[in-house]
């Protein structure tokens, strides 16, 4: 196991994490402990957390999988992580993603801090009126796809700190709960995770 002194991770921290991730809302996971359970012993939760996060033996739980039905008759599968994990993940991300924002391209607007999807919408009429085309790219599956050996070489560029990716490949190949059992993942991103976006984008 590798060992990660505690003050690489504060309780402070993880107390704005969970601040973040209670503002998103959203449903239990696969430990059925909402956020009136978490708050019931909230303290005691983000001290649990706080201390496995920061000695290296925080594991993720599976992922709750849950089928939305598409307006065109298809179905839309969610990933719903646990509470704790939402928090977990939000911690890593707020690390991460100062280190990422500066090399991402200007015209990157999906899930960044202070981009919009009205500033995509300006930056697009703008173009209209300098180029005769549009491209329209679609890449299918993107999220449930992604290689995973690719995203750790591409992140080891950027991340000189052990303890995030660490715990971004146990989120990667943490498994999915689904009505059919659990569900081994050996690529694509963690469905529905707070971190998904910002590792998709790298």
């Amino acid at each position: 196991m590798i060992q990660i002194k505690s003050q690489d991770i504060t309780k402070q921290q993880v107390w704005e994490a969970y601040k973040k991730v209670k503002r998103n809302k959203g449903s239990a996971g696969v430990d059925g402990i909402d956020f009136e359970k978490f708050e019931s012993n909230l303290e005691n939760n983000l001290y649990k957390l706080w201390n496995r996060l920061s000695s290296g033996s925080y594991m993720p739980p599976a992922v709750l999988r849950v089928e939305i039905p598409k307006s065109d008759g298809g179905i839309r599968a969610l990933g719903i992580p646990t509470i704790a994990d939402r928090v977990a993940q939000m911690v890593v991300k707020d690390y991460l993603e100062s280190k990422l924002e500066k090399i991402f391209h200007s015209d990157s607007y999906g899930y960044r801090p202070k981009k919009s999807a009205h500033q995509a919408l300006t930056a697009t009429r703008k173009r209209c009126w300098q180029y005769p085309f549009v491209l329209d790219l679609d890449i299918k599956g993107f999220f449930d796809n992604i290689d995973h050996e690719l995203m750790i070489k591409a992140l080891e560029l950027h991340i000189d700190t052990k303890w995030e990716m660490l715990y971004i490949k146990r989120w990667l190949v943490a498994p999915v709960q689904t009505k059919d059992g659990l569900l081994q993942r050996d690529r694509g991103t963690p469905q529905g995770g707070v971190i998904s976006p910002l590792l998709a984008k790298d």
